[in-house]
């Protein structure tokens, strides 16, 4: 015989099923809105910046690279910095073409965090974000960018 898939309503089924009483279930709370508070403050991304979100397997994302100069000269008054959303052997390989100062690497120990912000704002590779004068994002842009699509990114950016 099978157990019944939901629990019947009684206080000690209840307690069984849902793991713990009144007292515990405020202490969870707690630690669980503590736990959130953290995690809640945003990303720092570089300020007044288009971000370029690439990967190595993302062909379009070195086509994007090799019109760098454009883009950047589309761009202005923001800086373009790259950023790789992928840590090993082939982004950093793939980055080596990029000069250093058009590159970007998130403060230490925010890597992963930052990583997952960007991915989570990208629906896929290329991804572009544009970023105001306190690093918040203003506004992104799929797809590969070139210097018409750089112009009109900063200008929906500028524009909030």
């Amino acid at each position: 015989m099978n157990p019944p898939s939901v629990a019947t309503i009684s206080s000690r089924r209840t307690r069984a099923v849902e793991g713990c009483g009144g007292r515990g279930r405020r202490i969870a709370a707690a630690l669980l809105t503590l736990a959130t508070i953290g995690a809640a403050a945003p990303v720092a991304y570089p300020p007044d910046s288009v971000l370029l979100l690439v990967a190595p397997w993302c062909a379009p994302c070195h086509a994007e690279l090799a019109r760098l100069d454009a883009i950047a000269a589309a761009a202005r008054p923001l800086a373009v910095r790259v950023f790789a959303v992928e840590d090993n052997v082939r982004a950093r390989a793939m980055l080596r073409g990029v000069p250093e100062a058009r590159r970007w690497s998130p403060p230490e120990g925010e890597a992963r965090r930052a990583r997952a912000d960007a991915l989570a704002r990208a629906p896929g590779l290329p991804f572009s974000l544009a970023t105001d004068s306190a690093g918040r994002v203003c506004a992104g842009q799929g797809g590969g960018l070139d210097a018409a699509r750089t112009a009109a990114l900063v200008a929906t950016c500028r524009a909030r």
